[in-house]
């Protein structure tokens, strides 16, 4: 199995979003901001760009 490689983004928010980011982390399931700000991506395309979203794991599917 082909290890998924990995990109960085930076992006500067207000300190009180990132405040409010981490009092939701330690209600919610995700591990650090890190992940949260995966899921939400992802949530965010999956919901705005669901033909997008699909052709992600069908690329993945086909290559792999």
């Amino acid at each position: 199995m082909e290890r998924q490689k990995n990109a960085q983004i930076s992006a500067r928010i207000p300190i009180p979003l990132k405040k409010l980011i981490g009092k939701y982390i330690s209600i919610d399931t995700h591990i650090n901001e890190s992940d949260f700000i995966r899921d939400a991506l992802r949530e965010k395309i999956q919901r705005d760009a669901p033909q997008l979203y699909e052709n992600l794991f069908r690329e993945r599917t086909e290559s792999g």
